[in-house]
């Protein structure tokens, strides 16, 4: 991926690679896409810019499998949205040849007004205009994002609308925030359908919507409107599970319905063949017991014993006769 210049331009300066990428992924993630969506749009707006200037294809496509990896990497090891991005702009530029510049662009200075903030803002980028109260432990860029902000800290990359009311570390929370209040901490994903107290919820609530107030637990595997639900949601609310991996009654009906491997298992049509088994038996049975036996059993009695009187009986007599005589 390669350009000539990948930090933030100056007015009027020439957009990069980076610049395009990074507002893009900005703006994805304050309009409510996932940090992995949001990558995924800045990954198309830098391939756009680095078409129109004429980069290598091979070139772009080397930097990105590097910044796809590392970003990946930072959010799987928890860091948030701004910090992995940064992550995978750094490994995009070390992928790159000596003397391109790959690395991300500065973060934007502080801008706009700021008669109403306090407190440390070392950390702090981007406008700060609608912003207020002490901003001592918020990092990133807070563009987005406008309300009172005493109390909260982490990184606000990605957060937009009103944050009066919420506090915690925001570090993996995005989107619009208007009308959630409470602990933000160990929430992560886009707020945009999510109102209410969120201080007992921790986990993604990209699947969950409504009011959070009186909810509790881990949203991550959690879908559907939490508006009537309080404390634990039911189980019934759980989302589906990952694709290929059947759960419930449907792993036990997939383990239960399958056909034999070895074909060694008698298959259904095996059943008449075990009920004639089963009425031969029970033929013997009864007669065993002295009861009237079925047909088939005084056929197969009728036959010895006409046999053995038949043959027998005619011989005594005649014996017996000539006896006599």
């Amino acid at each position: 991926m390669a350009q000539q210049d990948m930090g933030q331009p100056p007015a009027g300066g020439e957009d990069g690679i980076g610049a395009a990428a990074s507002q893009a992924y900005t703006e994805a993630l304050e309009g409510g896409s996932t940090p992995q969506e949001a990558f995924d749009a800045a990954a198309g707006a830098a391939q756009e810019m680095a078409t129109e200037m004429g980069v290598p294809q091979a070139d772009f496509d080397q930097g990105l499998e590097a910044a796809t990896q590392a970003f990946g990497d930072a959010m799987e090891g928890g860091a948030g949205p701004g910090e992995a991005f940064g992550s995978a702009m750094e490994a995009a530029d070390g992928a790159s040849d000596p003397g391109t510049d790959m690395g991300p662009p500065p973060p934007p200075p502080i801008t706009g007004d700021m008669a109403d903030v306090s407190g440390d803002m070392s950390g702090v980028a981007g406008d700060v205009t609608g912003c207020s109260g002490d901003m001592t432990g918020v990092t990133g860029n807070v563009s987005g994002a406008d309300g009172d902000m005493t109390g909260c800290t982490g990184d606000m990359t990605g957060i937009s609308g009103d944050v009066s009311g919420a506090n915690g570390d925001m570090t993996g929370v995005t989107g619009d925030m208007t009308g959630v209040t409470g602990d933000c901490t160990g929430c992560s994903g886009p707020m945009n359908d999510v109102t209410g107290d969120v201080s007992g919820v921790t986990g993604d609530v990209s699947g969950v919507t409504g009011d959070m107030t009186g909810v509790t637990g881990d949203m991550t595997e959690m879908a559907g409107d939490m508006t009537d639900v309080q404390g634990p949601p039911p189980p019934d609310m759980m989302g589906p599970p990952p694709e290929g991996e059947p759960g419930g009654m449907e792993a036990l009906d997939g383990a239960l319905g399958g056909d034999p491997a070895g074909g060694d298992m008698p298959p259904p049509a095996d059943d008449p063949m075990g009920a004639a088994l089963d009425g031969a038996a029970a033929a013997s049975d009864a007669g065993d017991a002295g009861g009237q036996a079925p047909g088939p059993d005084s056929m197969a009695d009728m036959p010895d014993p006409g046999m053995e009187s038949d043959m027998p009986k005619p011989e005594e007599d005649d014996q017996g006769g000539g006896a006599a005589g």
